[in-house]
């Protein structure tokens, strides 16, 4: 699965990207991650990309014009997959979706991390400053919010959905098996507590059913704490 990040801090995105889980996935070639500075394609000499807003009032607003020619540029528009050997199309569309970050969008959740997952393409879109113009938004599938409040950037909130959802891609991660667990894999449940060495650390002690070595009680104890 591919993952392009539109952003005009790609080192942002790089730094986290290249490391840990999806750092390994990548090596894998399971998932690839791309940041794409789409101040690259502003067509202003001092490569600016945003601007007052129309009207007047606070701040700055991004253009329309560098992230559409970002999009051009990257063929996240057409979302028809190239041509197979003999030049026949192979696949016909592929399954891309384009999601810009924003706060006022729809709530991200392991739901939609599930349903980006089977795509073959997740492209996103982070902004700065004051927020998009309004045209931007015509040119995106889907507004994610990842929470109900406001940050700098969009980089973090696409991390979040990037790891999320490329956790979720077969191989990504090395025990299939942690899935099943995790909190909010199966809706209303969370993943049980968890202990490990040493039994007791300051009179802070491991549930003895879990000492017990009796797989049906532990099982019972964790599925009870897992509701």
């Amino acid at each position: 699965m591919q993952f392009d990040i539109l952003t005009i801090f790609p080192e942002v995105v790089e730094t986290y990207a290249n490391e840990s889980i999806l750092g390994r996935a990548q090596k894998k070639k399971l998932i690839k991650i791309k940041a794409h500075n789409f101040r690259d394609c502003s067509k202003d000499k001092h490569k600016r990309v945003d601007d007052t807003p129309y009207g007047g009032g606070a701040g700055m607003v991004l253009q329309v014009q560098p992230i559409y020619d970002c999009l051009k540029k990257i063929k996240a528009l057409d979302k028809v997959s190239p041509p197979a050997r003999g030049g026949v199309r192979g696949g016909g569309r592929k399954k891309t979706k384009v999601v810009i970050l924003d706060p006022a969008g729809k709530k991200f959740d392991q739901k939609m991390a599930k349903k980006f997952s089977k795509l073959d393409r997740l492209v996103l879109i982070a902004g700065r400053y004051e927020g998009f113009d309004a045209r931007i938004y015509k040119l995106a599938d889907e507004r994610v919010s990842v929470g109900d409040y406001v940050l700098a950037g969009g980089e973090l909130p696409a991390l979040t959905i990037t790891e999320a959802t490329a956790r979720l891609v077969p191989g990504v991660l090395g025990n299939i098996e942690s899935l099943k667990s995790e909190t909010h894999n199966v809706e209303g449940e969370k993943d049980f507590p968890n202990y490990t060495k040493p039994e007791d650390f300051k009179k802070m002690k491991v549930p003895k059913v879990l000492l017990s070595g009796h797989h049906k009680k532990i099982e019972e104890w964790r599925e009870k704490n897992s509701k």
